[in-house]
Protein backbone atom coordinates (compact mmCIF):
# COMPACT_ATOMS: atom_id res chain seq x y z
CA UNK A 1 0.00 0.00 0.00
CA UNK A 2 1.34 3.42 -0.95
CA UNK A 3 0.38 4.82 2.45
CA UNK A 4 2.57 2.26 4.23
CA UNK A 5 5.50 3.27 2.03
CA UNK A 6 4.92 6.91 2.96
CA UNK A 7 4.83 6.03 6.67
CA UNK A 8 8.10 4.10 6.34
CA UNK A 9 9.71 6.96 4.41
CA UNK A 10 8.62 9.61 6.92
CA UNK A 11 9.70 7.59 9.95
CA UNK A 12 13.08 6.88 8.35
CA UNK A 13 13.49 10.52 7.34
CA UNK A 14 12.56 11.68 10.85
CA UNK A 15 15.04 9.26 12.45
CA UNK A 16 17.89 10.27 10.16
CA UNK A 17 17.06 13.95 10.60
CA UNK A 18 17.17 13.54 14.36
CA UNK A 19 20.70 12.16 14.07
CA UNK A 20 21.92 14.68 11.52
CA UNK A 21 20.35 17.80 12.97
CA UNK A 22 20.34 16.89 16.67
CA UNK A 23 22.74 19.60 17.72
CA UNK A 24 21.43 22.27 15.36
CA UNK A 25 18.56 24.74 15.40
CA UNK A 26 17.04 23.13 12.29
CA UNK A 27 15.76 19.86 13.77
CA UNK A 28 12.23 21.04 14.56
CA UNK A 29 11.93 22.76 11.19
CA UNK A 30 12.95 19.56 9.40
CA UNK A 31 10.56 17.43 11.48
CA UNK A 32 7.75 19.93 10.85
CA UNK A 33 8.48 19.71 7.13
CA UNK A 34 8.28 15.91 7.23
CA UNK A 35 4.97 16.10 9.14
CA UNK A 36 3.54 18.54 6.59
CA UNK A 37 4.67 16.27 3.75
CA UNK A 38 2.96 13.30 5.39
CA UNK A 39 -0.31 15.15 5.93
CA UNK A 40 -0.28 16.70 2.46
CA UNK A 41 0.37 13.44 0.60
CA UNK A 42 -2.19 11.58 2.74
CA UNK A 43 -4.87 14.19 2.08
CA UNK A 44 -4.15 14.20 -1.65
CA UNK A 45 -4.18 10.42 -1.84
CA UNK A 46 -7.46 10.25 0.06
CA UNK A 47 -9.19 12.78 -2.21
CA UNK A 48 -7.84 11.55 -5.56
CA UNK A 49 -9.19 8.09 -6.28
CA UNK A 50 -7.13 7.85 -9.47
CA UNK A 51 -3.79 7.63 -7.62
CA UNK A 52 -4.84 4.36 -5.93
CA UNK A 53 -3.30 5.52 -2.67
CA UNK A 54 -5.41 3.60 -0.16
CA UNK A 55 -7.58 1.49 -2.47
CA UNK A 56 -6.75 -0.11 -5.81
CA UNK A 57 -9.49 1.19 -8.09
CA UNK A 58 -10.15 0.59 -11.76
CA UNK A 59 -10.12 4.08 -13.21
CA UNK A 60 -9.85 3.34 -16.91
CA UNK A 61 -10.88 0.64 -19.33
CA UNK A 62 -8.81 -1.77 -21.36
CA UNK A 63 -8.94 -2.51 -25.06
CA UNK A 64 -12.31 -3.83 -26.18
CA UNK A 65 -11.86 -6.47 -28.86
CA UNK A 66 -12.72 -5.01 -32.24
CA UNK A 67 -13.46 -1.58 -30.73
CA UNK A 68 -10.25 0.12 -29.60
CA UNK A 69 -11.99 3.52 -29.38
CA UNK A 70 -14.51 2.67 -26.67
CA UNK A 71 -15.64 4.34 -23.44
CA UNK A 72 -18.13 3.58 -20.66
CA UNK A 73 -20.81 5.84 -19.19
CA UNK A 74 -21.43 5.63 -15.45
CA UNK A 75 -24.09 7.43 -13.41
CA UNK A 76 -23.92 8.14 -9.68
CA UNK A 77 -26.38 9.14 -6.95
CA UNK A 78 -29.61 7.71 -8.34
CA UNK A 79 -32.15 6.42 -8.82
CA UNK A 80 -34.13 9.61 -9.30
CA UNK A 81 -37.84 9.45 -10.20
CA UNK A 82 -37.57 12.37 -12.63
CA UNK A 83 -34.15 12.19 -14.29
CA UNK A 84 -33.32 8.47 -14.25
CA UNK A 85 -36.27 7.45 -16.49
CA UNK A 86 -35.31 10.13 -19.01
CA UNK A 87 -31.73 8.86 -19.07
CA UNK A 88 -32.96 5.29 -19.49
CA UNK A 89 -35.21 6.41 -22.36
CA UNK A 90 -32.24 8.00 -24.14
CA UNK A 91 -30.06 4.92 -23.65
CA UNK A 92 -32.86 2.67 -24.92
CA UNK A 93 -33.39 4.82 -28.01
CA UNK A 94 -29.69 4.55 -28.83
CA UNK A 95 -29.34 0.88 -27.87
CA UNK A 96 -26.61 1.65 -25.32
CA UNK A 97 -25.79 0.19 -21.92
CA UNK A 98 -24.52 2.11 -18.89
CA UNK A 99 -23.66 1.48 -15.25
CA UNK A 100 -25.64 3.01 -12.39
CA UNK A 101 -23.91 3.41 -9.02
CA UNK A 102 -26.99 3.66 -6.88
CA UNK A 103 -27.61 4.90 -3.35
CA UNK A 104 -29.31 2.20 -1.32
CA UNK A 105 -31.84 4.39 0.51
CA UNK A 106 -32.99 5.80 -2.84
CA UNK A 107 -33.26 2.32 -4.29
CA UNK A 108 -35.62 1.29 -1.48
CA UNK A 109 -37.85 4.24 -2.32
CA UNK A 110 -37.83 3.56 -6.07
CA UNK A 111 -37.50 -0.21 -6.59
CA UNK A 112 -39.29 -0.02 -9.95
CA UNK A 113 -36.41 2.01 -11.36
CA UNK A 114 -33.86 -0.60 -10.28
CA UNK A 115 -35.92 -3.30 -11.95
CA UNK A 116 -36.13 -1.25 -15.13
CA UNK A 117 -32.36 -0.66 -15.11
CA UNK A 118 -31.73 -4.41 -14.89
CA UNK A 119 -34.49 -5.36 -17.33
CA UNK A 120 -33.03 -3.04 -19.98
CA UNK A 121 -29.58 -4.61 -19.68
CA UNK A 122 -27.73 -2.01 -17.66
CA UNK A 123 -25.42 -2.69 -14.73
CA UNK A 124 -26.27 -1.79 -11.15
CA UNK A 125 -23.42 -1.07 -8.73
CA UNK A 126 -23.05 -0.01 -5.10
CA UNK A 127 -22.57 3.64 -4.12
CA UNK A 128 -23.25 3.10 -0.38
CA UNK A 129 -26.59 3.01 1.36
CA UNK A 130 -26.52 6.38 3.08
CA UNK A 131 -24.12 8.46 0.95
CA UNK A 132 -23.60 10.39 4.18
CA UNK A 133 -21.38 13.43 3.82
CA UNK A 134 -19.25 12.13 6.68
CA UNK A 135 -19.08 8.54 5.45
CA UNK A 136 -15.29 8.78 5.08
CA UNK A 137 -15.14 9.16 8.87
CA UNK A 138 -17.25 6.06 9.59
CA UNK A 139 -15.64 3.31 11.63
CA UNK A 140 -14.73 0.13 9.77
CA UNK A 141 -17.73 -1.66 11.28
CA UNK A 142 -20.18 1.12 10.38
CA UNK A 143 -18.77 1.48 6.86
CA UNK A 144 -19.04 -2.26 6.25
CA UNK A 145 -22.64 -2.23 7.49
CA UNK A 146 -23.50 0.68 5.18
CA UNK A 147 -22.04 -0.96 2.08
CA UNK A 148 -23.62 -4.32 2.94
CA UNK A 149 -26.99 -2.68 3.50
CA UNK A 150 -26.85 -1.24 -0.01
CA UNK A 151 -25.95 -4.65 -1.45
CA UNK A 152 -28.85 -6.22 0.42
CA UNK A 153 -31.28 -3.59 -0.87
CA UNK A 154 -30.14 -4.22 -4.43
CA UNK A 155 -30.37 -8.00 -3.93
CA UNK A 156 -33.86 -7.82 -2.46
CA UNK A 157 -35.10 -5.75 -5.40
CA UNK A 158 -33.23 -7.30 -8.34
CA UNK A 159 -31.94 -10.65 -7.09
CA UNK A 160 -28.37 -9.56 -7.87
CA UNK A 161 -25.49 -8.71 -5.57
CA UNK A 162 -23.12 -6.14 -7.08
CA UNK A 163 -19.36 -6.55 -7.05
CA UNK A 164 -18.61 -2.97 -8.16
CA UNK A 165 -18.42 -0.15 -5.62
CA UNK A 166 -17.69 3.54 -6.03
CA UNK A 167 -16.80 5.49 -2.86
CA UNK A 168 -19.04 8.52 -2.29
CA UNK A 169 -17.25 11.72 -3.32
CA UNK A 170 -14.35 9.59 -4.57
CA UNK A 171 -12.74 9.72 -1.11
CA UNK A 172 -10.89 6.63 0.15
CA UNK A 173 -9.06 5.62 3.32
CA UNK A 174 -7.62 2.44 4.91
CA UNK A 175 -11.07 1.45 6.22
CA UNK A 176 -12.43 1.29 2.68
CA UNK A 177 -9.52 -0.94 1.71
CA UNK A 178 -10.24 -3.34 4.57
CA UNK A 179 -14.00 -3.47 3.98
CA UNK A 180 -13.81 -3.93 0.20
CA UNK A 181 -11.24 -6.70 0.62
CA UNK A 182 -13.48 -8.42 3.17
CA UNK A 183 -16.53 -8.13 0.90
CA UNK A 184 -14.50 -9.05 -2.20
CA UNK A 185 -15.75 -5.97 -4.03
CA UNK A 186 -13.96 -3.95 -6.70
CA UNK A 187 -13.59 -0.19 -6.35
CA UNK A 188 -14.41 1.67 -9.57
CA UNK A 189 -13.16 5.19 -10.12
CA UNK A 190 -13.22 7.25 -13.29
CA UNK A 191 -10.84 8.84 -15.77
CA UNK A 192 -13.12 11.66 -16.92
CA UNK A 193 -15.18 13.67 -14.48
CA UNK A 194 -17.95 15.44 -16.37
CA UNK A 195 -18.43 18.12 -13.68
CA UNK A 196 -22.17 17.93 -14.37
CA UNK A 197 -22.81 18.86 -10.74
CA UNK A 198 -21.23 22.25 -11.41
CA UNK A 199 -22.10 22.89 -15.06
CA UNK A 200 -24.34 25.90 -15.62
CA UNK A 201 -25.80 24.75 -18.94
CA UNK A 202 -25.70 21.87 -21.41
CA UNK A 203 -23.15 23.56 -23.65
CA UNK A 204 -20.66 23.86 -20.82
CA UNK A 205 -21.22 20.21 -19.90
CA UNK A 206 -20.82 19.03 -23.50
CA UNK A 207 -17.61 21.02 -23.92
CA UNK A 208 -16.14 19.65 -20.69
CA UNK A 209 -16.70 16.08 -21.81
CA UNK A 210 -15.92 16.29 -25.50
CA UNK A 211 -12.77 18.37 -25.07
CA UNK A 212 -11.26 15.78 -22.71
CA UNK A 213 -12.77 12.52 -23.97
CA UNK A 214 -10.30 9.77 -24.87
CA UNK A 215 -10.63 6.07 -25.71
CA UNK A 216 -10.91 3.78 -22.66
CA UNK A 217 -12.37 6.57 -20.52
CA UNK A 218 -14.74 5.77 -17.68
CA UNK A 219 -17.00 8.84 -17.65
CA UNK A 220 -18.54 10.03 -14.38
CA UNK A 221 -22.06 11.49 -14.64
CA UNK A 222 -25.01 11.81 -12.24
CA UNK A 223 -28.50 10.54 -13.01
CA UNK A 224 -30.23 12.69 -10.37
CA UNK A 225 -29.55 15.85 -12.40
CA UNK A 226 -32.03 17.22 -14.94
CA UNK A 227 -29.15 18.88 -16.81
CA UNK A 228 -27.45 15.53 -17.35
CA UNK A 229 -30.66 14.02 -18.67
CA UNK A 230 -31.08 17.01 -21.00
CA UNK A 231 -27.52 16.77 -22.31
CA UNK A 232 -27.11 13.00 -22.70
CA UNK A 233 -28.48 12.82 -26.29
CA UNK A 234 -25.93 15.44 -27.37
CA UNK A 235 -23.09 13.63 -25.59
CA UNK A 236 -24.00 10.40 -27.35
CA UNK A 237 -24.23 12.19 -30.67
CA UNK A 238 -20.80 13.78 -30.30
CA UNK A 239 -19.27 10.42 -29.36
CA UNK A 240 -20.67 9.00 -32.58
CA UNK A 241 -19.19 11.85 -34.60
CA UNK A 242 -15.80 11.23 -32.98
CA UNK A 243 -15.96 7.52 -33.81
CA UNK A 244 -15.98 6.58 -30.12
CA UNK A 245 -18.19 3.65 -29.14
CA UNK A 246 -20.02 3.46 -25.85
CA UNK A 247 -19.66 0.04 -24.27
CA UNK A 248 -20.92 -1.52 -21.02
CA UNK A 249 -18.47 -0.96 -18.16
CA UNK A 250 -18.05 -4.71 -17.40
CA UNK A 251 -16.94 -5.27 -20.97
CA UNK A 252 -14.62 -2.28 -21.01
CA UNK A 253 -12.78 -3.39 -17.85
CA UNK A 254 -13.17 -7.16 -18.26
CA UNK A 255 -14.83 -7.76 -14.88
CA UNK A 256 -18.02 -9.51 -13.81
CA UNK A 257 -20.44 -7.05 -12.14
CA UNK A 258 -22.35 -9.45 -9.88
CA UNK A 259 -21.72 -12.28 -7.46
CA UNK A 260 -22.12 -15.68 -9.03
CA UNK A 261 -24.93 -17.79 -7.62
Amino acid sequence: MKHNLLIFFCITAAALSSIIFWETDYLWLVLAGIALLFMGVTAYGSAQIQVNYFVKSINKGGRVSGRPKAIALTFDDGPDPDSTPRILDTLLENDLKATFFIIGRKAVNHPELLRRIVDEGHTIANHSYSHHYLIALFSTRKLRSDIQQCNEAIRDITGRVPMFFRPPFGVTNPRYAAVLKDLQMQSIGWSLRSMDTRAKNKYQLINTIISKLKPKDIVLLHDHLALTADTLPDIIGHCGEMGIKIEPLPRLIGKEPYEKH
